[in-house]
């Protein structure tokens, strides 16, 4: 009697979410034909849900090599070099696709994102619009479009797209925070938390390189000067408040007894945990994470965290009770003149110098320092800002 399941089937197993069986229904059917094309397939699909990309790619090139004209296999591919952070190897996928007139929705979508990456921005733009003319109620195509077209500059057409997003259903709260940054929705007061895990989960594999190679990044440097200044006891125990890929590990490690990370993005603490330099790496909304560590730290630092709160007495008020007596608290911002926060187009917030130092004084800290820096460089031209130390009383 033959055990082997049908590929049938296994893609009946594979639609019902039964993963398991799936995956021993696979390898059952590869032992016998080990160039099936739909097993081979399947199993790519499998990797990829897992998150073993690099295995999703070669399942999926076996797939192809075995038959050349499995159009579904090219848009599975696409998919997962996007998720490799290989855009350019992602749109040529896509199109082996759309050369074997498979048009589909998501497939065109993920296209428009390799291809937005690359800075191609018409094709994208046109990838995501034909996306969204196949299945109208694909929010995320209408939410890329409109993103896009912020980035073009193109405000009033971006506005009409996130709306649209929202009514398929897209999520309110960061279609409200991006018309918001348009002058289009009531004023913010803080970046809503998953806008700001998924942006940094998706930036977290090429986060480092784009900030030192494009930017021209400053901030940890910055940081760990003041840091260096202050007069920290010795052991002192430090956080760092969106620690992201860990770039301020190494300038902080050296003043730490015990170096705490946290952060919203999965993603980029694994970046982190790669270092071996903190002693803990917690995945959480920092406000609320600093409710539960009362008193823990003789200095908490933030590079570039407090741009995603435009109302800083949330945080300051947080900081201040999670500091111990004569505690620090090193950050930056970037800086604007014209009101006490702004919300950019970037969906960063500026804020004002004597915004800044009444909401300090507000929350007990003594100002130490608040210097005008340059941040980084974008689109050519400096990221204006302020490093901000502050000192919480006896």
């Amino acid at each position: 009697m033959n055990d082997t399941p049908d590929y049938a089937e296994l893609l009946a197993h594979y639609q019902r979410g039964a993963l398991d069986a799936t995956e021993r229904g696979c390898a059952a059917l590869l032992a016998q034909t080990p160039d099936h094309a739909g097993a081979l397939q399947l199993q790519g699909l499998l990797h990829a849900r897992r998150g073993a990309f690099d295995a999703a790619l070669t399942s999926f090139d076996r797939a192809l090599a075995a038959d050349p004209a499995l159009a579904s296999a090219y848009n599975h591919r696409g998919h997962v070099l996007l998720a490799l952070d290989q855009p350019a190897r992602a749109v040529a996928s896509y199109d082996q696709a759309l050369a074997r007139r498979l048009e589909d929705a998501h497939a065109l979508n993920n296209r428009g994102i390799a291809l937005q990456a690359l800075t191609r921005w018409p094709e994208a733009l046109a990838s995501y619009e034909r996306a969204a003319a196949l299945a109208p109620g694909l929010a995320e195509a209408h939410l890329n479009r409109g993103e896009l077209l912020i980035e073009l500059g193109e405000r009033e057409a971006a506005i009409a797209a996130l709306r649209r997003a929202e009514e398929v259903g897209a999520d309110a709260a960061k279609v409200r925070f991006a018309l918001a940054s348009l002058g289009a929705d009531a004023p913010a007061t803080a970046a809503p938390p998953e806008f700001v895990r998924e942006l940094f989960d998706e930036y977290a594999s090429h986060f480092d390189s784009h900030l030192g190679e494009r930017l021209r990044y400053r901030v940890p440097q910055l940081i760990a000067d003041a840091v260096a200044a202050l007069a920290l006891p010795a052991p002192a125990e430090l956080i760092d408040l969106g620690c992201g890929t860990g770039l301020c590990g190494p300038l902080l490690r050296p003043h730490a007894r015990r170096l705490e990370g946290v952060d919203l993005s999965p993603a980029m603490l694994e970046q982190a945990r790669r270092l071996a330099l903190y002693d803990e790496l917690v995945c959480a909304e920092l406000v609320e994470h600093l409710g539960k560590r009362t008193g823990a730290f003789d200095l908490a630092v933030a590079a570039d965290v407090l741009i995603y709160f435009g109302d800083l007495a949330p945080v300051l008020a947080a900081v201040h009770r999670a500091l111990r007596p004569r505690g620090s608290f090193v950050f930056t911002l970037e800086a604007t003149e014209t009101m006490p926060y702004l919300l950019r187009p970037s969906r960063r917030f500026a804020h004002a110098r004597a915004y800044v130092e009444d909401a300090a004084r507000a929350q007990g800290f003594a100002l130490r320092g608040l210097d005008a820096v340059v941040l980084r460089t974008e689109g050519g031209a400096d990221v204006a800002g302020h490093r901000v130390v502050l000192q919480r009383g006896p």
